[in-house]
């Protein structure tokens, strides 16, 4: 009978420890998902992708009650500043319109692997913004 006693204990601890969990975690306040889209531009303005970008953004805001930013990039320089700034930042994703993904992305999300990336073009912007609104 004396084995039974640490199989009872380690079973009651267990369970308080899993309980105490529980109860925390729902006390909580969640935080709604954070993300920022950058658009580059260095081949030159692109006023309509960026007011797009900007349409997007809102909506997926309005839907989901994310909160979204709007960068635009000029060159690679500013590319990997802006994408290691939100990561630093803690950002959920970042979605890349049109980065480069070797100088923009690869060296950031090797220092921030929470960070979630995704690169697009003008047809995958919708999308892309809608999985990073609903994503944490």
């Amino acid at each position: 009978m004396t084995y039974r006693l640490p199989i009872f204990l380690s079973t009651v601890v267990a369970a308080l420890a899993a309980a105490g969990f529980v109860f925390q975690a729902a006390g909580q306040t969640e935080r709604p998902a954070r993300f920022v889209v950058v658009v580059d531009t260095s081949a030159g303005p692109e006023p309509a992708l960026v007011e797009r970008a900007a349409a997007v953004i809102r909506r997926a805001e309005r839907t989901t009650g994310a909160e979204g930013e709007l960068r635009v990039t000029r060159t690679p320089t500013e590319q990997l500043s802006v994408t290691h700034y939100f990561a630093a930042q803690e950002y959920d994703t970042v979605v890349g319109v049109r980065l480069d993904a070797a100088t923009a992305v690869t060296p950031v999300k090797a220092r921030f692997p929470a960070t979630r990336f995704t690169l697009t073009g003008e047809r995958g912007l919708s999308a892309a913004v809608a999985g990073a609104a609903l994503a944490q």
